[in-house]
């Protein structure tokens, strides 16, 4: 069965967040009794992705909060600040797997490789449960990636911490738990980098990296009575929903401006996706403000 909706996202979070917590907890143990790195930062990862779940889950549902007099574009930018949130706190884990890391290639441990073998495979197996749930809940929010995100790069730190146990119980060479730890790190970095920037460009209102500003100025241009646009103003509220434009037109004195703006209102949706057009027509010579461009 194939998730469609809301409900079924936040069922799938549900179930993410859960199996997560508990596999948190399996690791977390599991990395002090064979004293592997690999293993206490991906658990650590694990905890921060509960975490990241949980505001997922609250995002969701202040999302679907309806439209008011103080908010009249909803919440869904809640979305796009646990996203965020999301993104900080996962460079927050790269810093603690990095400072350890370069502690234990500086004076070596003992890692107990079978026992780490176990419980990285047994969280490989939770956070694959977790992926396929989220990603077969059909939702395209930001947020929703935002956890997908977090549990992939889970999968990624327990591969790791498999490979490093497999090292270790086959050559005894210890130093692979810190330096998979190190390379599980840069992969979580890029993750996480990629998230924040794609959150912040929403939150500082940016064009959403789908829509092509300059096509969309030619698509107005292309319009039969437009001679000029300026002030053009594209952003989302999230980078898939609500997105909006604002614009002033300067057309002929001949032109049905009714006819034109249905015209320009219908292409803009079916070719960029946005659905709240807000344009201002004007004939040559109209005064502009100082802000303007």
């Amino acid at each position: 069965m194939k998730y469609t909706g809301g409900v079924w996202g936040q069922g799938a979070l549900k179930v993410s967040f859960t199996v997560t917590l508990v596999f948190f907890f399996v690791e977390l143990f599991g990395g002090f009794l064979f004293n592997s790195l690999a293993l206490i930062g991906d658990a650590w990862h694990m905890l921060n992705d509960v975490f990241a779940l949980f505001f997922a889950l609250l995002a969701s549902w202040v999302a679907q909060k309806p439209l008011d007099e103080r908010k009249t574009f909803g919440y869904y930018r809640s979305e796009v600040i646990a996203a965020f949130l999301n993104g900080v706190f996962l460079c927050v884990i790269v810093v603690f797997l990095f400072y350890e890391a370069f502690l234990r290639l500086m004076n070596p441990v003992f890692v107990e490789g079978f026992g780490m073998l176990i419980v990285s495979f047994s969280g490989l197996l939770a956070n694959g449960v977790s992926a396929y749930v989220l990603h077969k809940s059909g939702e395209k929010s930001l947020n929703v990636r935002g956890a997908f995100l977090h549990v992939v790069s889970d999968m990624l730190g327990s591969i790791g911490a498999i490979s490093a146990a497999l090292i270790i119980y086959f050559t005894g060479w210890f130093f692979a738990d810190s330096i998979i730890s190190i390379f599980i790190g840069l992969l979580i970095l890029y993750g996480s980098g990629k998230l924040i920037h794609e959150s912040l460009n929403v939150l500082l209102e940016g064009v959403p990296s789908h829509i092509n500003l300059r096509a969309v100025e030619e698509k107005i241009l292309g319009e039969d009575g437009v001679e000029s646009v300026h002030d053009l103003h594209v952003w989302c509220v999230t980078p898939d929903k609500m997105c909006v434009l604002t614009a002033h037109v300067v057309v002929g004195g001949d032109v049905d401006q009714k006819i034109l703006l249905s015209r320009l209102i219908d292409g803009l949706r079916r070719d960029f996706g946005i659905d709240h057009v807000t344009i201002q027509f004007e004939s040559r010579g109209f005064p502009k403000a100082s802000n303007e461009h």
